[in-house]
């Protein structure tokens, strides 16, 4: 899920399909601020309260993960149990938005791309930031990241001292690819 809702701010770069243009003026603006995170969180909470879209996944991977099972609950406080999973879904789907602008921040631009700013306060401000350390389309942290999800799955028992030691490789590669690209200490 928070998977699923960490990339719903690029939602903004589907005008790229029909005018290159509105792409330009919109894309890392209108996904990518905290009014449109915060509506898509609720959003996102709404649908998966209505249709469980997370139960009715994991139920089509029966041998793959354990069956997935909501606690009964009196008949009298369902609703009161929909609201709260509601609200931690929300919260969940609202923080995993946030992460997504300043790993944007960092990825941006590239051989014949301009850096794109990211303007999280949008329609209030045009305040735009960006720091690019690593260009757009970079495959180095999807592979470590990935790596790291494979150590993860195949020794879980490892779980903490794998997901930091993917954190520091990660970290020390975005230092590198921006001291490389020279934007970083500049």
């Amino acid at each position: 899920m928070a998977g699923v809702a960490s990339n719903v701010p690029d939602w903004d770069g589907i005008p790229m399909l029909f005018d290159m243009q509105r792409f330009e003026s919109g894309h890392r603006v209108w996904g990518h601020c905290v009014l449109s995170i915060f509506l898509a969180s609720l959003l996102l909470a709404c649908f998966q309260i209505r249709w469980d879209w997370i139960g009715a996944i994991a139920n089509w991977f029966p041998f793959a993960l354990p069956k997935y099972a909501v606690a009964s609950a009196p008949r009298n406080a369902e609703w009161l149990v929909g609201v709260l999973g509601g609200l931690v879904f929300a919260s969940i789907a609202m923080c995993a938005q946030l992460l997504h602008i300043p790993c944007d921040i960092v990825v941006s631009g590239g051989t014949g791309l301009s850096d794109w700013a990211i303007q999280p306060w949008w329609p209030f401000s045009s305040a735009a930031y960006v720091y690019p350390l690593i260009p757009w389309g970079d495959v180095g942290p999807t592979v470590i990241l990935m790596c790291g999800i494979i150590v993860i799955a195949k020794r879980n028992s490892h779980l903490s001292q794998t997901s930091w030691l993917t954190i520091v490789v990660l970290c020390v590669y975005l230092v590198a690819r921006g001291w490389a690209r020279g934007t970083l200490f500049v």
